[in-house]
């Protein structure tokens, strides 16, 4: 009996030694797209210098959306490139956007690999590793030498800027620009040529002229004015083999925005206020009768109707204000001014649903409304109103090498806060309470911050060669008691024997 004893002993030190003595190793933050563009079609003997494509990648969120944009660029003479972009962790799709132009080449298709004509398929990159694509374009000899389209682009056109710097460009490889002047409309409604060390000044009209001549070999015989563009609108002017320019094939002329002096607000204020501020829950915001006036940083002052108005589609009794906010262009100018008004409760029939209601929410509380669209006072229809109970939710449990994130969530509405909460890095000697690092996953509000109590009996940390060392030296030590054992149970037995 024992020697069984002994037997299971010496078993489970063998099998405590066998735990794994290393941990996996921390992956990294990012991973890597590897995207190579080649082409096939065009002859070695070809000079057709450098070919650039562009590339969106699309990242799937709740759906896919843009993540970057890419340039891949050929040198002359080579026939692929490949890049690396870094990208964090996640799902994507390579999409090309843009080919090359090859002179005396057709652009035929692409093929994305792994994927089809239109994008790559999805790629799941994880941290630290590589997902690789493939973008293969063909291209064939141009058999057709028909100019059908002219893009123009015209750059440096801006106040201030001299008419020499204004330049034009085009991607159309048939053809040639050779000559770009500035003109000034004057004063019976003609047009005289600027100085290239003129100016360009604010509140005059001014057009470009440029001059175009096919490449040898290409025509332009079937190329019309709704195919000549000039920064993407149709050209105010084209002809071909104009009298006035011997030698020159295409003359185009278009006239360029008028710039203006943008004078920047200050602030704005309301210096009529409108005819009617008192109203009804449910009421929209009149604005009759209103005037917006914006102050300008060099003091001037004028009358403006380029405004927004926020918080004026369904007033709600109590409400004190609607806001005025100056309109930028952008959306978002920052600029504005309160409209005080009286709201008081709605008079009319109507009656509460609540049936689909998600919880509505803002810092401190929860709540339900009515879900009638033509509900006149929606939050005054507030129901099952109560505070936020939060508990801490690990977003990355931290490691012994790299730190964790947690939040804290209401376990009624999934309301966030204390979003990037840092947990800090696990001790790698094994003393760590886990407890203490990554934050409770179900403690209260009241309690979210207490560590954990400590394990009456922890287990070996894998990766600590000073816990394997102790397990090895225990099997030694076992296999001398048994040892021991062994021999004394031995002589007994011949002592026994005698």
């Amino acid at each position: 009996m024992k020697k069984q004893w002994l037997s299971i002993v010496l078993v489970l030190c063998m099998v405590l030694c066998m735990a794994p003595a290393t941990a996996l190793a921390a992956e990294g933050e990012t991973g890597t797209l590897k995207i190579t563009v080649d082409i096939s079609g065009v002859y070695e003997g070809d000079n057709v210098g450098d070919k650039t494509f562009s590339f969106e990648i699309l990242r799937k969120y709740a759906n896919y959306g843009h993540y970057k944009y890419v340039d891949i660029t050929i040198k002359s003479g080579e026939t692929e490139h490949t890049v690396d972009v870094p990208v964090e962790a996640g799902t994507y799709v390579v999409k090309q956007i843009r080919h090359a132009t090859i002179d005396k080449y057709d652009w035929k298709s692409a093929s994305h690999q792994p994927g089809s004509q239109i994008e790559s398929s999805a790629q799941e990159v994880y941290a630290g590793k590589i997902k690789s694509v493939t973008v293969h374009n063909s291209y064939e000899i141009a058999v057709a030498k028909e100019i059908t389209e002219l893009p123009i682009t015209v750059t440096g056109y801006a106040l201030g800027a001299k008419a020499d710097d204004i330049k034009a460009s085009t991607d159309q490889m048939r053809v040639t620009i050779n000559k770009v002047t500035i003109k000034q409309r004057n004063a019976s409604g003609g047009w005289d040529n600027l100085a290239p060390d003129a100016t360009i000044q604010a509140d005059i009209q001014y057009g470009v002229e440029i001059l175009v001549n096919a490449k040898t070999g290409y025509t332009y015989t079937g190329l019309t004015g709704d195919k000549v563009t000039v920064n993407g609108k149709k050209a105010s002017e084209f002809e071909k083999n104009p009298s006035t320019q011997p030698g020159v094939d295409m003359r185009v002329f278009h006239e360029l925005e008028v710039l203006k002096v943008v004078k920047k607000v200050d602030h704005i204020e309301i210096t009529t206020p409108p005819t009617k501020t008192v109203y009804k829950g449910g009421d929209k915001f009149d604005p009759t009768g209103m005037v917006v006036t914006a102050v300008y940083k060099d003091g001037t002052s004028e009358p403006i109707t380029n405004y927004s108005i926020f918080h004026g589609d369904k007033l709600t009794k109590g409400q004190e204000y609607v806001t005025i906010q100056y309109d930028d262009g952008s959306g978002n100018s920052d600029i504005k001014v309160r409209q005080t008004i009286t709201v008081g409760a709605y008079e009319g029939p109507h009656t509460h649903t609540y049936a689909g209601s998600p919880w509505y929410q803002d810092a401190t509380s929860h709540w339900h409304q009515c879900t009638d669209s033509t509900c006149p006072d929606p939050r005054a229809s507030a129901t099952e109103l109560a505070s936020h109970t939060f508990v801490w939710k690990v977003d990355q449990a931290a490691t012994t090498t790299q730190t964790g994130l947690k939040h804290e969530e209401c376990t009624v509405c999934s309301y966030k806060r204390s979003e990037n909460t840092v947990i800090d890095k696990l001790p790698d000697d094994g003393s760590a309470n886990p407890g203490e690092n990554t934050g409770s996953t179900d403690s209260s509000d009241n309690n979210a911050n207490k560590p954990a109590k400590e394990d009456s009996v922890k287990s070996p940390q894998t990766g600590d060669t000073r816990t394997l060392g102790f397990w090895i030296v225990l099997l030694f030590v076992s296999g001398g008691v048994l040892t021991v054992l062994g021999l004394n149970g031995k002589k007994r037995k011949e002592s026994e024997a005698e």
